[in-house]
């Protein structure tokens, strides 16, 4: 038994410090196996097993006819064929309004009536004075005529020419008097005044007892039936339909109005007339449709909608816009045939409409064109076909704003499209 209590310490201590580097030793060996056991796994099957390839997914659309003779909408605005301002054309105070504010009136209706007595005044006057006139012709022509039959030795000659020229000025004063009879009359006549055309009168400005000048405007009359109703036609609309405006008496669209309080307006409209121009600052052309207004439902004024279509339809294939390429050669498309194989196409496209675009040759209906994914593909390889978003799905910020008011409805390919075109079938 030792006697040495520091030895006794030391040989403690050390065993201590043991103890404490195994434990260390073992926890490090602990947590290394996972990742050593991992890297073994991994190195042992990267020489068995290769990389997956994924397989490009994309969004396709069955090639489909549609009528491009599609609907449009436009705001239009009535506007009577004839307006007229109805002013005097003498002064005078109003001695009677003969009509009812608002209602219809016909052509030549007495409206307003002026104080007519210094015009009728007038009128005797001039009488008066026509009858004198012709009072001194007569007379200067009577004796101009006895001048004349006298013995030529007891007539002088100045005294023929004075009166050959008595009876000169004697004609040119009656004549002026008629002159002046005729103004006096025409200004009595004025002193009523009547409706130069049929329509609805507005208010009456001034009744009676007020003194009108030819500049006051007495009322205004619109002609309410039948009328017009004008729109702005895009200059692009107009050049396709061109041919047929060229023939006068061909109809060229059918167009249906909506009433501003959302009713339809059930009479049908023919074509009045297109503008000689086009407006340079907004690229649209004036178009006017003529329609019947018995029930007066039309206003002067108002605003409508008209639903526009042309009367002879044009089927055709057409494609989503986001599916066409370009390059130097032209435009080609992809398309994915029964076996999900991608094939590039090259193809001659029409004009637009809305979003979708008209094939003129390349594609055939009834082809999958790739709307959607065509950066991750290429000629030859194999896709995943996954079909666009279903009715009614909730929409993208970017497929809503995509989205167009003259997108296409398809039509059926089981009618031949001469027979669609015959008949003029197509939903827009």
């Amino acid at each position: 038994m030792s006697t040495n209590p520091g030895s006794d310490e030391r040989q403690t201590a050390g065993k201590m410090n043991w103890n404490k580097k195994k434990t260390l030793v073992l926890i490090l060996v602990i947590v290394a196996l996972p990742f050593l056991a991992r890297s073994i796994k991994n190195g042992s099957g990267s020489s068995q097993q290769a990389p997956v390839q994924s397989v490009p997914i994309v969004v396709t659309q069955r090639v489909e006819k549609s009528d491009l003779a599609a609907e449009r909408e436009y705001v239009g605005r009535v506007d009577p064929i004839q307006f007229v301002s109805l002013r005097p054309q003498v002064s005078g105070e109003i001695a009677g309004v003969h009509f009812n504010e608002g209602s219809n009136v016909s052509a030549g209706q007495l409206l307003f009536s002026i104080d007519d007595k210094q015009f009728r005044a007038s009128v005797e006057a001039r009488k008066a004075d026509l009858a004198q006139a012709e009072a001194n012709y007569d007379r200067a022509s009577k004796y101009f005529a006895r001048l004349k039959s006298s013995d030529a030795r007891s007539v002088s000659a100045s005294a023929l020419e004075t009166a050959e020229s008595d009876v000169l000025q004697g004609r040119a004063a009656v004549a002026q008097a008629k002159a002046a009879l005729t103004t006096a009359q025409i200004n009595l006549g004025y002193t009523r005044i009547t409706a130069p055309i049929s329509g609805r009168a507005g208010k009456a400005v001034f009744t009676k007892g007020n003194y009108v000048t030819p500049s006051a405007e007495l009322t205004s009359i619109v002609q309410t039936d039948p009328i017009r109703i004008s729109f702005m036609l895009p200059d692009k609309d107009f050049i396709n339909q061109l041919e047929k405006f060229k023939g006068s008496k061909s109809d060229v669209f059918n167009a249906a109005i909506r009433l501003a309080n959302g009713d339809m307006y059930t009479e049908k409209g023919v074509r009045d007339f297109e503008d000689n121009q086009i407006n340079a600052s907004t690229g649209t052309i004036l178009m006017s449709m003529r329609y019947t207004n018995k029930e007066g439902l039309l206003v002067p004024g108002s605003m409508v909608r008209i639903a526009v279509k042309p009367v002879q339809s044009h089927i055709a294939p057409v494609i989503p816009q986001e599916s066409v390429l370009a390059d130097s050669q032209g435009d080609y498309v992809y398309i994915v045939d029964s076996e999900n194989k991608v094939h590039q196409r090259r193809v001659k496209l029409g004009i637009h409409y809305g979003v979708m675009r008209e094939v003129l040759s390349g594609i055939e209906p009834g082809e999958m064109v790739i709307a959607k994914g065509t950066q991750s593909v290429r000629d030859g390889v194999t896709v995943k076909q996954v079909p666009p978003r279903a009715e009614g799905e909730t929409l993208s910020a970017a497929d809503q704003a995509m989205k167009s008011g003259f997108d296409l409805e398809p039509i059926s390919t089981d009618k031949p499209a001469a027979e669609k075109t015959e008949s003029g079938e197509g939903k827009n």
